[in-house]
């Protein structure tokens, strides 16, 4: 017997043998227990009577109580629902037990006749229901609320009417008078029931995940397709840093055409509880991934400088030399190696779904992610895991595969729409080839991104210099040749 059981009955126990031994009582006993010590006073008779009548009913009224309570709203209905019975319905319930308790115990034990009762009710109920006319709005209305069901205490819904603020947050519970919800910051916020049900009541437990949208306005002279790549892999980015996963990806559409640029519509969806972060979340990420192409929101009108119009098409010169010189294994070369860099690589797109890297494939590119998400998968090579399981623009990788002639330890997908800037051998031939000291500073780089992982000394350091420049043999000139 489990402790609820014993719970249950123990509450039981009292008003069941309080209410068998009276009625036992009178109908075992007849008039034998009047003259139980009291023959003599036939005023003390009636009055042990009534109390004992008294006594009967109301054990019998708190049992039959406890039964609707405890074991239908609490046993039955709650297990079979798997939500709690609103306290509402329980004191309804419990009213109406006791008023029919009374009635029974006024005609049964003092023999009074119940017409003038409710007769007497009645017009009391109709001088209350005049003074208390907005109470009782509160008390039907929050009948209603429990019998349609819409809402069920422990669903998180969202409340507003036209021109009010929009409250989320989770029912609590449902009382005579009021209706209170805890919303996202903690607080308990109570509304009279009347006013509740005339709400809009947006109920997010009916459903696993809510659609939501968020819009952010771009220069015209940025190619709708590469604004939909940047937005969708950022909406993307930020649903996986929140949520954990996103099982479809965002949609992104344009809305309207403005005087200062293309509006654009984005859409995704999300757990409730992730409403109200994910909305200023995404908002961060299309910042930060504009930032990373060179963009920004609703940039300035169109000029006659085709120059500073290139990089709206595609990442220009000035950007990607930013960019790679913010990489690790790139760290402190001078711009003009960089540009050499650059003039041997190449712009790539790809769809979501596609392979970039595969593993066990030998290395010969660099990858820099310049637009989009892509996402490691499967167990590294040996054994190693991956640095990261998530690339975003900026990232480069695959470097240690492509400058020690290693093969590629994981599989890289495309989550999204992708533009990747490959850096071949060639380009690495003449970059070392024409600054001997890069190969010595990227070598360096190299040796410092290992020792984040493992422990490197100087021997290893050696051999990982002698490793590159087999590699890369000096005044070796791959250009030329070609």
């Amino acid at each position: 017997m489990n402790s609820k059981l014993k719970e249950i009955l123990g509450k039981l126990v009292l008003p069941l043998l309080i209410s068998g031994t009276v009625f036992g009582v009178f109908y075992f006993g007849g008039d034998a227990y009047k003259s139980f010590g009291l023959a003599a006073v036939d005023s003390t008779t009636n009055v042990l009577k009534y109390v004992l009548g008294v006594v009967a009913f109301l054990s019998l009224g708190i049992l039959v109580n406890r039964i609707i309570r405890y074991v239908i709203f609490e046993g039955i209905i709650a297990s079979t629902t798997g939500t709690q019975v609103p306290k509402l319905l329980k004191q309804i319930s419990s009213l109406l037990i006791f008023f029919i308790t009374v009635a029974a115990c006024a005609s049964v034990v003092f023999n009074q006749d119940l017409t003038i009762l409710w007769a007497a009710s009645g017009v009391a109920g109709l001088v209350l229901g005049m003074a208390l006319r907005e109470l009782l709005q509160d008390v039907f209305a929050g009948i209603a609320l429990n019998i349609d069901h819409s809402v069920r205490l422990g669903d998180h819904v969202q409340i507003h009417r036209a021109g009010d603020d929009k409250i989320l947050g989770k029912l609590l519970e449902v009382s005579w008078r009021s209706t209170h919800v805890r919303d996202l910051n903690g607080d308990v916020i109570s509304f009279p029931n009347s006013k509740f049900s005339s709400y809009t009541i947006t109920n997010f437990s009916m459903s696993d995940k809510s659609g939501r949208t968020t819009t952010v306005t771009i220069d015209g002279r940025v190619p709708t397709n590469r604004a939909i790549r940047i937005l969708q892999s950022a909406t993307l980015d930020a649903l996986m840093e929140v949520c954990g996963r996103a099982d479809h990806l965002p949609t992104v559409g344009i809305k309207a055409i403005k005087n200062d640029g293309i509006e654009y519509i984005v859409n995704f969806e999300s757990d409730w509880k992730h409403l109200t972060e994910i909305t200023w979340k995404v908002q961060q990420a299309i910042m930060l991934h504009l930032a990373k192409a060179g963009l920004k929101p609703a940039g300035h009108k169109s000029g006659d400088d085709k120059g500073a119009d290139e990089g709206f098409v595609m990442p220009d010169t000035p950007r990607l030399i930013a960019l790679l010189g913010a990489t690790e294994i790139f760290h402190g070369l001078t711009d003009d190696d960089l540009q050499l860099l650059i003039e041997h690589s190449q712009f790539r797109f790809h769809p979501p779904g596609h392979v970039v890297a595969q593993s066990g494939e030998a290395g010969n590119e660099l990858f820099l992610v310049l637009e989009g998400l892509l996402r490691t998968e499967g167990r590294a090579i040996g054994g190693r895991a991956a640095r990261s399981n998530t690339y975003r623009p900026g990232d480069l990788f695959d470097g240690e595969a492509s400058l020690l002639g290693m093969v590629h330890k994981t599989t890289v997908r495309a989550e999204t729409q992708s533009l990747i800037y490959e850096i071949s051998a060639t380009g690495l031939h003449a970059l070392f080839d024409r600054a001997p000291q890069a190969l010595e500073r990227v070598a360096e780089n190299l040796n410092l991104i290992r020792a984040a992982t493992d422990t490197v000394d100087e021997e290893a350091s050696q051999q990982l210099l002698r490793q590159m420049r087999h590699m890369f043999p000096p005044r070796l000139n791959l250009v030329a040749r070609s």
